[in-house]
C-alpha cells in the first residue's frame, strides 16, 4: 500500500510538472517527458503489472489534463509500461548507459505509437508528431535526464520505502 501511494504521488507530481510548470519553463525547442522517464524506472524496478497500472493511470491523468483524445496517452503509456516491465530482474543495470538506452528506446516507441494511432484512427493533426525538431529535442533531453532522474528516484524510493536495494 505504501509503495502504491508513493508511486501515485510521484506520478501526480510529475504530471503536474509536465502540464503546468513546463509552460513557464519550456525551452525554445520543446520539453523533456519527465513522466515517461519515471514510468520507465518504475516499470523496470517493479515489473510489468506495476508498469501497466502506472502507465494507464498516468496516461489517463494526462488525457484529462490535455487536449488529446481520451485514451490516447493511456494506451501508449500502458504499452510502454508493459514492455519496459518485461525487463524487470532480467538485466544488470549500468547506472549511466542503461537509463539512457531504455528511455531513448521508449521515447522512440512513444513517438511511433503516437504516429500509428493518429494514422489508424485518421485523426487530423496539424504537425508531424514523430519526425520533428521538438521530438528530437525531447529524445535528447530524455536521454540526458534519465541517469540523474533514475538515481534521484532510487534514493527517494530507498528512503521512503526502505526496501531491498535494487537498480
Amino acid at each position: 500500500m505504501k509503495k502504491s501511494l508513493t508511486i501515485l504521488g510521484l506520478m501526480i507530481f510529475s504530471i503536474l510538472i509536465k502540464t503546468t510548470l513546463s509552460r513557464y519553463i519550456t525551452l525554445s525547442l520543446g520539453t523533456p517527458d519527465i513522466t515517461l522517464i519515471i514510468l520507465v524506472y518504475i516499470s523496470i524496478r517493479y515489473g510489468s503489472v506495476s508498469g501497466q497500472m502506472t502507465g494507464f493511470a498516468t496516461g489517463l491523468m494526462e488525457d484529462f489534463l490535455s487536449l488529446s483524445p481520451l485514451g490516447f496517452n493511456s494506451l501508449i503509456r500502458t504499452i510502454i509500461g508493459f514492455l519496459t516491465g518485461l525487463f524487470h530482474d532480467r538485466l544488470i543495470m549500468d547506472p549511466v548507459l542503461f537509463p539512457i538506452l531504455s528511455v531513448s528506446l521508449m521515447t522512440l516507441l512513444k513517438g511511433a505509437l503516437s504516429w500509428l494511432i493518429l494514422q489508424t484512427f485518421n485523426v487530423e493533426y496539424s504537425g508531424k508528431i514523430f519526425i520533428t525538431t521538438s521530438f528530437g529535442f525531447e529524445l535528447l533531453m530524455n536521454a540526458l535526464l534519465a541517469p540523474f532522474l533514475f538515481q534521484l528516484i532510487k534514493i527517494f524510493f530507498d528512503l521512503i520505502l526502505k526496501e531491498r536495494k535494487t537498480l
